[in-house]
C-alpha cells in the first residue's frame, strides 16, 4: 500500500512539473500572434514597433538596389498594396494612370490588378521608357544641386513616376524656378529628395518597352 502511494505520489509531482514547464515555456515565447476562441481564427495584434514601421524597415536589406527602389516607391504610392485604387482612379502597388497603362502596352485593368507580377512588369517599362525620355536631362543635370535638391537619375525617374517626365523636364529646364505638385499637392521635388541615389543601372533606357508577361 506504501509503495503505491509512493508511486502515485511520483506521477502526480512529475505531471505538476510538466504542466508547470510547459505554461512557463509558453509564456517565454510570447509573440503578436494570438488565437482566438473560433476554431481557425487567427488574427495579428501588431507590437508598437510594428506600427511605426515605414518603408524598408520591414524589409531591411533592400538598401538602394533596384529592388529598394521599386519597394520604397510603391510603400510611397500604395504602402505596397497591389490591389489599391485611389479615389482619382490610379491603379496597383504604384498607382498607375490609365494612359499611362495604356503607354506600357496594357489595356485592361482588371487584369492588371489581380496581377502583382504584371504591375512589377509594368513598373519596369516604365521607368525604361521614362529614362530613354530623359537620358539627356539625366546626362547634364546627374551629381547638380538645384535649389537645395541633390539631382541623381534614381530622383528624377521617381519625380516623374509621380509628376511625369514633362514636369521633370520644366523642373530641370527652369533651374528649380517650376515645381509641379500632384492632385495630393506633393511637389515634384520630394520624390528627387526621397529617392536619392538609388541603383536604377539594370532598367535600360528603352522607348519601346511593353510590360508582358
Amino acid at each position: 500500500m506504501t509503495k503505491r502511494f509512493m508511486k502515485l505520489s511520483v506521477l502526480l509531482a512529475v505531471a505538476v512539473f510538466v504542466a508547470t514547464a510547459f505554461s512557463s515555456k509558453r509564456e517565454d515565447y510570447s509573440s503578436s500572434i494570438f488565437a482566438t476562441n473560433i476554431v481557425g481564427d487567427v488574427a495579428h495584434v501588431p507590437y508598437e514597433y510594428e506600427v511605426n514601421m515605414s518603408s524598408q524597415d520591414s524589409v531591411p536589406f533592400l538598401g538602394k538596389s533596384f529592388l529598394g527602389f521599386c519597394y520604397d516607391l510603391g510603400f510611397s504610392e500604395s504602402s505596397g498594396n497591389y490591389r489599391a485604387v485611389n479615389r482619382l482612379g490610379y491603379l496597383g502597388k504604384y498607382q498607375f494612370g490609365r494612359s499611362t497603362l495604356n503607354w506600357v502596352g496594357i489595356h485592361n485593368t482588371s487584369r492588371f490588378l489581380n496581377s502583382p507580377l504584371l504591375q512589377e512588369k509594368a513598373f519596369e517599362a516604365l521607368i525604361s521608357k521614362n529614362k530613354w525620355v530623359l537620358r539627356d536631362y539625366i546626362d547634364r543635370f546627374d551629381g547638380q544641386t538645384i535649389n537645395g535638391v541633390k539631382i541623381t537619375e534614381s530622383g528624377l525617374l521617381a519625380a516623374a513616376h509621380l509628376g511625369g517626365v514633362g514636369n521633370v523636364m520644366k523642373f530641370l529646364d527652369s533651374n528649380g524656378e517650376v515645381v509641379f505638385k500632384d492632385a495630393n499637392h506633393v511637389p515634384i521635388t520630394r520624390y528627387m529628395k526621397r529617392f536619392v541615389d538609388y541603383d536604377v543601372s539594370q532598367i535600360l533606357p528603352d522607348n519601346n518597352a511593353r510590360a508582358t508577361l
